[in-house]
């Protein structure tokens, strides 16, 4: 049980950290104008709303949400040791709860929009799927030899 908790968190740290690195890597490329601090949402907000973001921009923003997802799911299945679907699914819900959450506040393009939702959950049990096997575990529960004789 602990072992799960721990995949599950430790993926979900594992995922937001290299989704922040990417969207850093996203602010360095593409850098703000000087008058906008990064840390005021609200300017930044207004800032896209007036002028939009870079395509390349949105492309570095749409893998860090992808890979963050997958990430998620790929620390969850080598830490469980096991390809467990049930959790990172819901790590993909919670990765794009937050993705919706941000489409809401800041203006997007559609095709953003849409690959942005819809990649969330498929990534994050590729990730599981990788993860599991790269430790050697299947999905299923091992079954049970009921034809060992126990005498």
């Amino acid at each position: 049980m602990i072992r799960k908790v721990m995949a599950v968190v430790a993926g979900l740290i594992a995922g937001s950290i290299f989704n922040m690195a990417l969207v850093s890597l996203s602010h360095a490329v593409y850098p703000l104008p000087q008058e906008i601090d990064p840390n005021d949402f609200e300017a930044f907000g207004e800032h896209v709303k007036a002028n939009g973001m870079p395509t390349g921009a949105l492309l570095i923003v749409l893998a860090a949400h992808a890979g963050g997802s997958f990430v998620s799911g790929l620390v969850c299945g080598l830490i469980a040791k096991r390809t467990w679907y049930l959790a990172a699914g819901a790590l993909g819900i919670l990765w794009m709860c937050g993705g919706i959450t941000m489409l809401m506040m800041l203006p997007a393009p559609i095709w953003f929009a849409v690959a942005d939702t819809i990649l969330y959950v498929p990534v994050a049990l590729l990730g599981v799927r990788l993860g599991g096997t790269l430790t050697g575990a299947s999905s299923q529960p091992p079954a049970a030899d009921y034809n060992h004789d126990s005498t």
